[in-house]
């Protein structure tokens, strides 16, 4: 019997806390823009500019704008759409003068999104993905806060933006009294980690960014970062002319790091199959959602039942990657929870099986 490597994920920091289960990212292919009428033109161009969004938001980067390859696609980016809509909708505040705001709804077609990427050996990210959180010291000519809903809410509202901009889960320490006890602004500054990561366990992210944003009349700003998750760290600085430069840059490059750990590249494609076995699916409800979670793995191509025995199903899975990938990402989920080693049964073909057990949260109906 041969083993295959396990690869379960490290808990942010090496603490023996247990991570936060992965976010589910809705509306990955679709975007909404305010646009000032329905001509054909202006609708053509919001095609282009939603389709630009939503490559940035499946792939974690821009990269793949900024290849030849895809100058042809964002002129042609009506033949990725799969349906839209325009939407009246009033603003805040707008209500006593009775005034609404054209938007324009765009869905993209998954599949030629996700297979365009592909195509061109760039990553593709799924609707999991990791939550990070974001523990920053604000520093304007020397008067110094922490970062959070109360504080600092403009500036909370601009990183949420950027955040969602990459489809990236972000959220921020309460700062209550709680916080406060645990971390100081000084030990964001002087990087005191200990205590940084006695107040992380409150939240259990899957990543930690922590780091300064600061500002000098004259002098502009910088950021200066570090982020730690899977017994990993990256530590970089930015220099901008404005603040709004600095938040776009640091989520941008947050976006980059978790997409190189948890997207997959078609250059890795393998085209392997494999059974995996799933044990307490009582009921015809279960097995259905089992599948559904399974397709809507990035590394999975295809799935179909191979066998049912009581509440135990056998699926038969078609991988675009290493088994090694669809390992990493069921144990990033919260869906199925690994029994033991992979087997390979070598009577015949050899075929690889994993076996699990549905944990009852996590999937959707």
């Amino acid at each position: 019997m041969k083993l295959l490597k396990v690869l379960p994920l490290l808990l942010v920091l090496g603490c023996a806390w247990r991570p936060a289960a992965a976010v589910i990212v809705e509306d990955l292919f679709t975007v909404e823009l305010p646009v000032a009428d329905q001509t054909t033109s202006l609708r053509l161009e919001s095609f282009s500019q939603a389709f630009k969004q939503v490559i940035v938001k499946v792939s974690g980067s821009d990269d793949a704008l900024r290849s030849q390859a895809f100058e042809r696609p964002i002129e042609s980016s009506a033949r990725y759409v799969k349906q839209f809509r325009y939407i009246n909708r009033s603003q805040p505040g707008d209500e006593e003068f009775d005034a609404g705001r054209l938007y324009l709804r765009i869905d993209f077609d998954q599949q030629l999104i996700e297979g365009l990427l592909r195509e061109h050996n760039f990553p593709v990210w799924g609707r999991e993905r990791p939550g990070s959180l974001l523990v920053i010291s604000y520093d304007v000519n020397e008067n110094i806060r922490l970062v959070s809903e109360d504080t600092t809410p403009e500036l909370i509202e601009s990183l949420d933006q950027a955040a969602s901009d990459y489809a990236v889960p972000v959220l921020f320490p309460l700062m209550d009294l709680e916080d406060i006890a645990l971390v100081k602004i000084g030990d964001i500054v002087s990087r005191e980690y200990e205590n940084i990561k006695t107040m992380a366990q409150r939240y259990a992210p899957d990543a930690l960014l922590v780091g300064q944003i600061v500002g000098r009349s004259g002098k502009g700003w910088h950021g200066d970062w570090e982020v730690r998750f899977a017994d990993q760290i990256f530590k970089w600085k930015h220099e901008a002319s404005s603040k709004k430069a600095v938040i776009d840059q640091v989520v941008k490059h947050l976006a980059r790091i978790l997409a190189l750990e948890y997207a997959l590249e078609d250059h890795r494609r393998v085209e392997q199959s494999l059974l995996l076995s799933v044990s307490s699916l009582q009921g015809i409800k279960r097995l259905i959602s089992v599948q559904k979670y399974l397709t809507s793995l990035n590394v999975v191509e295809s799935v179909r039942v191979a066998m049912v025995t009581g509440d135990v199903v056998t699926y038969r899975l078609k991988l675009r990657n290493d088994p090694e990938d669809l390992q990493r990402l069921i144990e990033f989920g919260d869906v199925l929870e690994q029994e033991d080693f992979p087997q390979v049964n070598t009577r015949g073909d050899a075929q690889i099986i994993l076996n699990y057990s549905y944990i009852d949260r996590g999937v959707g109906n």
